[in-house]
């Protein structure tokens, strides 16, 4: 692989525990994107799809191994071959030297795809690999949850492709050794709609998250939670709790309660990330949530939004201004990566922003470190320069979301409160962290006169700046008396 532009190495130290942090951002003349990663011991495991195709219609799987510096030590890739493809959904640790990959593919002369189980050491060597045939030539948005039998349960969207693009659901249980135990399709959702988002083992019973079920619930809500037993029938059909939709992931807290972060919606097309705390019948015992409603849709992670580093420290993922396009990038849509902090009653401690000033960026999944911090794994995209495709990044934060000692040429910036739109016209939108509350907005003229003042008590702000003339206009936002953020606001 030929790794672009940059891996910087940083450390700092938190509290009396050495955190290291770091960025890499690397790519080939192929379209990257990151799906699931896992630290296991002193390295990280990065599970990819690649694609010479721009919408990955046929992509192929990768995994990469990197130290704790952000360094690709090696990787395992499945060769690109006529109607064929592979994908790595999932890595599930088994040991400090060995771990799962679960995904999908489907190889040469066959009707239909397989759901793909390997067993590989730490070094990368395979020790076996298993397929499950399905009765449907695409599989997509595999999710996996262990039961109390510690066997693992793998949900899988199943898909027709084209023309008819019909869609099913199927289950299969296996042992962490790859012996197939039970197995089971659902096909009574919505054919054009039903997709998995996410699953989970709880009080004796599995949750599958998937869209397509609305029929059986009162509301339209786009997500539903199916109950399956243990023989793995549909007993109940519920509406997803606080209408989170999309890209989810859910953590069980214990046999009675459990998290669900996802994007949820404020109208039709704005979204915030949110973060509810559920009991077993969906009771909501605590939400909260990041972004701003109603004003720019911020997304939640593509694959994996949510990770929890222990029990008091919860971490939510996303992109602000997101539309689910990983290609749109110009000056007035510049992605940033959302990374959030919650405690375990969902009061939310900080909220940052990472951003670039010549790249969108996209969060595709991330995990809590043994250091008490956050690795993330996204798409970058250059609109400058489109024919690198999508590029893959990678950020390690610490346990207060900062990425450390970095030198003043640092390729990412992060903010603790963003300024939109810019350029703008009639208004100015201030999105803040919980951290820098009661902070104040200050903007100012060519000359250096404060023109408006607006206080951040809430994480969202407008300041009216209709009657403004066209210009360049200085800010600055000012917290216990310093300055914390500033930039130039234009209008043209």
């Amino acid at each position: 692989m030929k790794q672009l532009l940059l891996t910087l190495l940083l450390f700092g130290v938190i509290s009396l525990q050495a955190q290291n942090s770091f960025i890499t951002l690397y790519g080939d003349e192929t379209g990257e994107i990151p799906i699931c990663m896992k630290q296991i011991g002193s390295s990280y495991f990065i599970g990819q799809q690649y694609s010479y195709d721009l919408l990955f219609g046929w992509r192929y799987a990768k995994i990469l191994k990197m130290n704790l510096e952000g360094e690709i030590l090696s990787e395992l890739s499945y060769p690109i071959m006529p109607n064929n493809y592979s994908d790595i959904d999932r890595i599930i640790q088994l040991n400090d030297s060995e771990f799962l990959t679960i995904g999908g593919c489907k190889q040469e002369n066959m009707a239909y795809a397989q759901l793909w189980v390997m067993k590989l050491d730490t070094s990368l060597n395979i020790i076996w690999d298993k397929k499950y045939m399905t009765n449907r030539p695409f599989t997509s948005n595999i999710s996996v949850t262990e039961n109390q039998a510690g066997n693992l349960l793998i949900g899988s969207s199943l898909s027709t492709g084209s023309p008819s693009h019909q869609y099913s659901l199927l289950f299969l249980e296996i042992t962490k050794e790859g012996d197939s135990i039970k197995s089971n399709y659902l096909t009574n959702g919505n054919p054009s709609k039903t997709d998995l988002q996410s699953l989970l083992w709880i009080n004796g019973q599995y949750k599958v998250f998937a869209d397509g079920y609305a029929a059986f619930t009162a509301n339209n809500c786009f997500t539903q939670i199916l109950q399956l037993d243990s023989s793995l029938n549909l007993t109940v059909v519920r509406s997803t709790p606080l209408w989170i939709d999309k890209y989810m992931t859910t953590e069980k807290i214990n046999d009675s309660k459990y998290y669900l972060t996802g994007k949820a919606y404020s109208s039709i097309t704005h979204y915030d990330i949110t973060i509810g705390k559920f009991d077993a019948f969906e009771d909501t015992l605590a939400n909260n949530h990041a972004g701003s409603i109603g004003a720019v849709p911020d997304y939640s992670a593509w694959k994996r939004c949510m990770t929890i580093a222990n029990s008091n420290s919860i971490y939510t993922g996303g992109t602000t201004n997101d539309n689910s396009i990983f290609y749109n990038c110009n000056a007035t849509n510049m992605k940033e990566l959302i990374l959030s902090n919650y405690d375990s009653l969902l009061n939310c401690r900080w909220t940052y922003f990472y951003g670039c000033d010549t790249a969108c960026l996209t969060l595709s999944t991330m995990d809590a470190t043994s250091d008490g911090g956050c690795i993330m794994a996204g798409m970058y995209y250059n609109p400058d320069y489109p024919e690198n495709m999508l590029d893959v990044i990678v950020i390690k934060v610490d346990s207060i979301g900062l990425i450390t000692g970095l030198p003043d040429n640092k390729t990412i910036t992060t903010h603790q409160a963003i300024v939109y739109p810019n350029p703008g016209q009639d208004f100015i939108v201030i999105q803040s962290g919980p951290q820098i509350a009661h902070s104040e907005f200050r903007l100012y003229n060519t000359s250096g006169q404060l023109i408006r003042r607006t206080n951040l008590n809430n994480s969202i702000e407008h300041s009216d700046v209709t009657s403004l003339p066209s210009g360049v206009y200085p800010w600055q936002i000012i917290h216990q008396g310093k300055t914390i953020e500033q930039g130039k606001w234009v209008k043209p």
